[in-house]
């Protein structure tokens, strides 16, 4: 079951943590997400101008602390599809307490700009059936966990790091 409007308003303090919740932002059935900033060089800037298909990540005004019978899913909103953004960003799960990065590309041939306080996706919050025996608070060596500063890949980074290093390497043996 998806939460509707009233539901979200009403499990707001639940959700969202320091003040980050605007009512404002709350539609039927989602709830709006603005640009913090633009992780770019490991700071966050202001705006940034996509160029055609660059990716980037931003991270999110909205903190959030799923419930643990809820969990949070990313939409993109159709009016920045049809811009020719592409946004993504995880299932955030129960006991997940986190500011929300996603990621986003320009599909277009064009430049678009993005800045701080743009909406740029929604989230859409789904009551589970029951609460789950291993939240994500509980694991121990959750990657993503309290992530407050933009952690790339995370603990995952030597794993895949070691994958973009052979296929870079491919390229260019090709070449």
């Amino acid at each position: 079951m998806i939460l509707v409007d009233k539901d979200i308003k009403n499990r707001s303090s639940d959700i969202f943590c320091g003040g980050c919740y605007r009512e404002s932002c709350v539609k039927a059935v989602s709830y709006d997400l603005h640009i913090l900033g633009i992780v770019a060089q490991d700071e966050l800037s202001d705006s940034y101008v996509l160029h055609p298909n660059e990716v980037i990540f931003v991270k999110m005004e909205e903190k959030i602390h799923m419930p643990n019978n809820l969990m949070g899913c990313i939409g993109e909103k159709n009016s920045r599809m049809r811009q020719g953004l592409w946004v993504s960003g995880p299932h955030y799960f129960p006991g997940h307490e986190t500011y929300i990065y996603l990621r986003v590309q320009n599909l277009t041939a064009d430049t678009i700009k993005i800045k701080k306080e743009d909406k740029i996706a929604q989230i859409f919050f789904e009551q589970l059936t029951e609460e789950p025996e291993n939240a994500y608070s509980d694991q121990q060596n959750a990657s993503f966990k309290e992530e407050d500063q933009y952690r790339g890949m995370g603990r995952y980074a030597d794993e895949y790091e070691e994958r973009i290093g052979k296929i870079h390497k491919a390229s260019e043996d090709f070449r």
